[in-house]
């Protein structure tokens, strides 16, 4: 499939997902912020991503992009694991090319790995 016609699959894909207007998603917007998905929302989307783009997605940290679904009143005094961690975005063009490989293309700061 050529690049552009891949890069207009993903976006209508994403449009789709998340319920907005595909003219709205642009290569460098950031699914996650710039669309407002959080929690369990970003999981969803990357795991159906998967599916209809045959993408491995075993190199995916979730934790760099969202949060667990709900709220913790500590969370307002002692700042969670998860949240003190580097926010990596999630681009349209960082979709385009893990569908072009079918592995997941985001690299992610070495030093903040959860093993």
């Amino acid at each position: 499939m050529p690049d552009d016609e891949l890069e207009e699959c993903i976006r209508l894909f994403v449009a789709s997902e998340v319920g907005v207007a595909a003219s709205r998603i642009t290569s460098a917007i950031d699914v996650i912020d710039d669309l407002r998905m959080y929690g369990d929302d970003v999981c969803d989307l990357v795991e159906r991503f998967s599916e209809e783009f045959q993408v491995d997605v075993s190199a995916y940290r979730w934790y760099h992009h969202t949060g667990p679904e709900g709220c913790n009143p500590l969370w307002l005094i002692f700042k969670p694991w998860w949240a003190r961690k580097t926010h990596v975005p999630i681009h349209l063009s960082d979709l385009v090319a893990s569908a072009r490989q079918h592995q997941w293309t985001i690299a992610y700061p070495e030093n903040e790995r959860e093993d």
